[in-house]
This record gives C-alpha cells, sequence and structure tokens, in this order.
C-alpha cells in the first residue's frame, strides 16, 4: 500500500484552513486504503517522517514548512508534492519575484497543487519554469442536514427571528481586512436596525486581533465568538443569512464552500480566490476591495431581499454539489501520485 507523508504547518486542534485540509487528505486517503502520515512542520521532527518511509510527501503550503522539507529530503528522498494554499503565491505573484526559498521550493517540487485556473495561470507567468508542474484540483466540501433545524439553531444561539446576521468565519490577521467590514457595518447598522455581524475564527496576529476587537467595540452589531470546533461553525452558518469575506487574498477559502453547502448567498472581496467560487449576481455578490460604498450598498441590497438570498443560496449549493465534492477532490489526488509513482518507477 502506498504510504504518504502529509506535512503542514497547522494542524488540529488549531482550527484553520490548512488543519482542515491536512485532516480532510488524511482522513479520505485512509479511507481509501493509503498508508497516511500527518505531520507538523513546527512540532514534528523530520526524522519521524524518514523513519515513516513514505513514497510521496506532500506538503500544504508553499513557504511555512520550507526547513523541514528541506532537512527531511537530506536524509530521504522522495517524490514531493506542494498544495499552494493562497498567501504563500497571492503576496508575491503577479507583483515581484517569489522570495528566494519559496522558489527554490516550486522549482524542486515533482508536482505543484492549486486550487483554481486563476491561480495556475497567474504562476505560469509569474513563474513560467514551474508551469509544466501545475495541477489544478479544487477543494472539497461536506454537506450536512443541519439547514432543517435553522430554527432551533438560531432560538439556540440567540438570533432574533427578525435578525438578519451576517457571517464571518476567518482568522484575524491583517491579510483578512475585517477592518473593511467593521467600517462598512458602521454604516450597515444605520440602515438596516435588526443586523448582526458574527466574527469566529483563531486570531493569529494578535497586534491586530487587539486593534479588530477594539474596533468591534463601537458598532451595536458586532459580536467575535471565538474560536469554534468545525461542527459548530456549520451550525452557526446553518443558522445565518449571508456570509461575508472581505480579504485582501485567497486561495480557495473553504469557509466560503462550506457557507456555500450550507445554501448561504455570499458577499466578498472580487479577489481571485473568491471570484473563482463567486459569480456575482448568481450565487452571491462581489464588492472591490478599498470600494467601501460597494460593501455597504450590497449588505444592504442583501439585506432588503430574502428572495435573493434565497436564490443565490440554492445556486451555491449546487455548485458545490456538481464541482466541489470531496470525492472529485480525492479523486485528483489519487490521479496525481499515481502519476508521480510510475515516473519514479520508470
Amino acid at each position: 500500500m502506498t504510504r504518504i507523508a502529509l506535512v503542514s504547518p497547522y494542524t488540529l486542534p488549531f482550527l484553520c484552513g490548512n488543519s482542515f485540509l491536512a485532516e480532510r487528505l488524511r482522513e479520505g486517503l485512509t479511507g481509501r486504503g493509503y498508508i497516511v502520515s500527518l505531520f507538523n512542520s513546527w512540532r514534528d521532527s523530520p526524522d519521524d517522517a524518514v523513519s515513516f518511509a513514505p513514497q510521496i510527501l506532500h506538503s500544504l503550503n508553499a513557504e511555512r514548512p520550507h526547513r523541514w522539507v528541506k532537512e527531511f529530503l537530506t536524509k530521504y528522498p522522495a517524490p514531493w508534492v506542494i498544495t499552494l494554499t493562497g498567501t504563500d503565491y497571492n503576496s508575491w505573484c503577479g507583483k515581484e519575484d517569489p522570495p528566494p526559498h519559496i522558489r527554490e521550493n516550486l522549482e524542486k517540487a515533482d508536482a505543484l497543487v492549486v486550487f483554481h485556473e486563476e491561480a495556475r495561470s497567474s504562476l505560469e507567468e509569474c513563474l513560467p519554469s514551474v508551469a509544466g508542474k501545475l495541477c489544478v484540483i479544487p477543494q472539497g466540501v461536506a454537506f450536512s442536514e443541519i439547514k432543517r433545524k435553522v430554527p432551533e439553531l438560531r432560538r439556540k444561539l440567540g438570533f432574533g427571528a427578525d435578525d438578519l446576521v451576517f457571517l464571518m468565519v476567518s482568522s484575524i490577521r491583517p491579510v483578512k481586512n475585517i477592518e473593511a467590514a467593521l467600517r462598512a457595518f458602521s454604516e450597515v447598522e444605520k440602515e438596516i436596525p435588526k443586523v448582526r455581524l458574527i466574527l469566529i475564527g483563531p486570531i493569529l496576529d494578535q497586534e491586530e486581533g487587539r486593534r479588530i476587537l477594539e474596533l468591534g467595540r463601537a458598532l451595536r452589531c458586532f459580536e467575535y465568538l471565538g474560536e469554534k470546533p468545525q461542527s459548530e461553525v456549520r451550525k452557526v452558518m446553518a443558522a445565518s443569512d449571508v456570509f461575508l469575506n472581505t480579504s485582501f487574498n485567497e486561495g480557495m477559502p473553504g469557509a466560503v464552500l462550506e457557507a456555500m453547502a450550507e445554501g448561504l448567498p455570499l458577499l466578498v472581496s472580487a479577489t481571485t480566490g473568491n471570484s473563482s467560487l463567486v459569480t456575482h449576481g448568481r450565487n452571491g455578490l462581489l464588492f472591490r476591495i478599498g470600494e467601501a460604498e460597494e460593501l455597504i450598498d450590497a449588505a444592504i441590497k442583501l439585506a432588503g431581499d430574502a428572495r435573493m438570498r434565497e436564490e443565490m443560496g440554492k445556486i451555491g449549493k449546487q455548485m458545490v454539489a456538481a464541482h466541489y465534492a470531496i470525492e472529485r477532490e480525492l479523486d485528483g489526488h489519487e490521479r496525481l501520485y499515481q502519476d508521480l509513482l510510475k515516473k519514479t518507477h520508470r
């Protein structure tokens, strides 16, 4: 049986996109008969992975596990896959040359996974030397039956029947641009008295966390719920009315996919990772980063049109079923691994 070593900068119980992706792949590939071991690049020793003797090394992030992977490969050469998750290429691609250690990783790896075609096109243009290694495998997401219990969930969460709940699920750090949401909703709450803005997620940058929570205290409508397990996040999603993402950049945000699976309409910044999932006017609305009036107007429009919200939510759920099922994600990884193993054994 094929042994896969997954290495991620974040793993459970830390709650973020990287850890959810790592756990989803570990569980899914194990269920398909692979022997999978998951390593945390901050906590675990590369020697543990050497002892595991994987046939494929797969790192989730092109930057953070750099030293870990470099040490591992000096002791145990293996075909190497990198999944680029977002900030590890959005911070430089199309703007400047990649940092030397990231270029080294991308050029040395045997295959590079991105989540959508826009990411592949951008990387091919920015770094032509890696064009032949790029593979698009969209993230997968699971459905749930939570939506059937919405009235009960809203009561338990303290949401009133007339409240219009906008939910953000995001770590707190500068790239997530949460300040834009807070400043916009200081105006939205003047127009929509029953609006609520809920934020769930860990504080990854302490200074940014203090700043965001201080700004939030000035709003009547804002509430920060801290970190929550994924199962609890999905319940809050199901009980909400609109999902909001204001990030400066994204890879393919798992929280947006989960919100689509729960049938929520989307209000998201028009960054590449978001626009790969959201078609303006169909399953949500896009606003340009830095255009506060667009965000304010879109929030008020969605808050005032229940029929629009319902139709957008239905379309988003259909999109997830057609294109972002976990089985499709696992199929893509299996094909990639088998191709690499065939090349290795030639």
